[in-house]
């Protein structure tokens, strides 16, 4: 039952990184951010999985989110079981639909079983870029 809270909670606190309406608990993303830097760390023995994860959801996002114009997948230098992601978009439109296909809400479903502890997000506006 511990474990389901746990699950439960985190995926609570993932979900609002995903969708464009802030969550209870959490302040709201910034309308004006296009960018997000998110960590997340993973559960002793869960990494290649976690990598795993943040590889298919790349792929994801290339294929399901028009609005997206960069989105890397890092780990932390000396931390492995980190894993950062730099996402941006074009507008607060494709932030908005960042992680609403339906195969992205599948996955974020099962992230929970994969993190330890909540991610941390930083939202950022865009002031340049280097083309």
């Amino acid at each position: 039952m511990k474990k389901l809270i746990l699950t439960t909670a985190l995926i609570a606190l993932t979900l609002p990184l995903m969708a464009a309406e802030p969550q209870a608990g959490r302040p709201a993303r910034p309308a004006n951010a296009d960018t997000m830097v998110v960590k997340f760390k993973a559960k002793p023995g869960k990494n290649a999985e976690m990598k795993a994860f943040w590889l298919e959801m790349q792929k994801e996002v290339a294929h399901s989110e028009p609005g997206n114009v960069q989105y890397d997948l890092l780990v932390m230098a000396g931390d492995p079981d980190t894993y950062v992601i730099i996402e941006r978009y074009k507008d607060a439109a494709a932030v908005a639909a960042h992680g609403q296909s339906d195969k992205a809400k599948a996955m974020f479903a099962k992230i929970g079983d994969l993190m330890d502890g909540a991610p941390q997000a930083d939202y950022l506006q865009l002031i340049s870029s280097k083309k």
